[in-house]
C-alpha cells in the first residue's frame, strides 16, 4: 500500500493590530492584491521586509511575521502600503509578551552556556596544571554535528596513561579504528573532550614510573601517619602491620597485615623501615615504616 501525504493549509491567527491606520492599510492591500500580481513587485516586498526588520513587519500585519514567502499576499502588500505611508506602529501586546519570554529564555540559555564554558575552562586548567608534558589543543575536523571542531588534547611526545600508550601528535582519546582529522593548534584553547581531559590528568612520560593506585595511596597515607610497623610474634615471623587496625588472622591482635603491599611500595622506592625499633603506641615495639622523598612526592602529587 502506497503512503499518501495530505497537506492541510492552516489559516493564520487573527490579527491584533495596535495602530489606528490598520483598516486603511489592509483595505489598500486587498485592492492591490486583487487579480494577477506583477512578479516585479515580489523583490520590492522582500527588500522592504529586510530593511524594516521582522519586528516592524509583525507590528504592521498584527501577528507574527514568518517572512514574505510564508504570509498571504494581502499581508505582503500591507508591508508596501505601510512603508509608503512611513508608519511605525507598535508591536501587538501578545506578540510583544511572547518576544519578551523568548528574550528571557535566550538570556537564560546564554547564562547557562557561559557557566558551562567556565566550568570546562576550570576543569581543563586543573588537569593541565599537573601534566608533566607539553600539550597542544587542536580541533577535530572529521566528524559532523555537535562533535565537529571539538578541541582535543595532543601530546608532543609519546606518553602513558591507564589506557596504555598514546602516540605523539595524536589526540589522547584517539583509537586506531577511529583516527581523528586534527586541525591547526588553538592558542589558549580549552579542551572539551572529556576523555582527553581525563587522560591529561594522568598521563606520564614513557620512562616515568606508574603513579600509585588508590590503594597504594591510602597505604602511603597510613605510613605517613606512623602506624605501620614490622612486628614479630612468637608463632609467626616478621610481618608488616597497621597497628591501629585489628584483624582475625594469625597474630591479628598486633594489627592488620599489609606485608605484601608494603614490600611492593619498598620495591618502588616509596617506603623504607627504620633501622631501630620504636614503640607502636599499643604496648609493643617494632620497625616503623616511613615514606621516602619519592613516596612523599607521589602522595602530594
Amino acid at each position: 500500500m502506497r503512503r499518501r501525504v495530505v497537506s492541510i493549509p492552516l489559516s493564520p491567527p487573527p490579527a491584533e493590530p495596535e495602530y489606528p491606520e490598520y483598516d486603511q492599510v489592509r483595505a489598500e492591500a486587498v485592492r492591490r492584491s486583487a487579480g494577477p500580481i506583477d512578479p516585479q513587485i515580489l523583490p520590492k516586498m522582500a527588500i522592504v521586509a529586510a530593511l524594516r526588520g521582522r519586528t516592524w513587519c509583525t507590528a504592521v500585519i498584527g501577528r507574527a511575521f514568518a517572512g514574505v514567502a510564508h504570509v498571504p499576499a494581502v499581508d505582503a502588500f500591507m508591508l508596501l502600503v505601510a512603508d509608503e505611508l512611513d508608519l511605525v506602529p507598535p508591536v501587538p501586546q501578545r506578540v510583544a509578551a511572547a518576544q519578551r519570554l523568548l528574550e528571557d529564555q535566550r538570556a537564560r540559555d546564554r547564562a547557562r552556556a557561559d557557566q558551562k564554558r567556565e566550568g570546562e575552562r576550570r576543569r581543563w586548567e586543573l588537569a593541565l596544571s599537573t601534566c608533566p608534558v607539553d600539550i597542544t589543543v587542536r580541533p577535530n575536523l572529521k566528524r559532523q554535528g555537535v562533535a565537529r571542531d571539538m578541541p582535543h588534547a595532543v601530546a608532543a611526545v609519546p606518553v602513558r596513561s591507564s589506557r596504555g600508550v598514546h602516540p605523539a601528535g595524536r589526540a589522547l582519546c584517539e583509537h586506531k579504528r577511529s583516527p581523528r582529522q586534527l586541525g591547526e593548534p588553538i592558542d589558549g584553547g580549552v579542551v572539551t573532550c572529556q576523555s582527553c581531559v581525563r587522560y591529561v590528568a594522568e598521563i606520564r612520560p614513557m620512562d616515568a614510573p606508574r603513579p600509585p593506585s588508590p590503594a597504594e595511596r591510602a597505604l602511603l597515607q597510613l605510613i605517613a601517619t606512623g602506624v605501620v610497623f614490622t612486628l614479630r610474634h612468637a608463632r609467626s615471623g616478621p610481618v608488616v602491620r597497621v597497628t591501629t587496625e585489628r584483624s582475625t588472622g594469625r597474630a591479628g591482635g598486633l594489627g592488620r597485615s599489609v606485608n605484601a603491599a608494603v614490600l611492593r611500595l619498598q620495591a618502588k622506592g616509596w617506603a623504607v623501615p627504620d633501622e631501630g625499633q620504636s614503640a607502636t603506641g599499643t604496648g609493643s615495639y617494632g620497625l616503623r615504616w616511613r615514606a621516602t622523598e619519592a613516596g612523599t612526592a607521589e602522595l602530594e602529587g
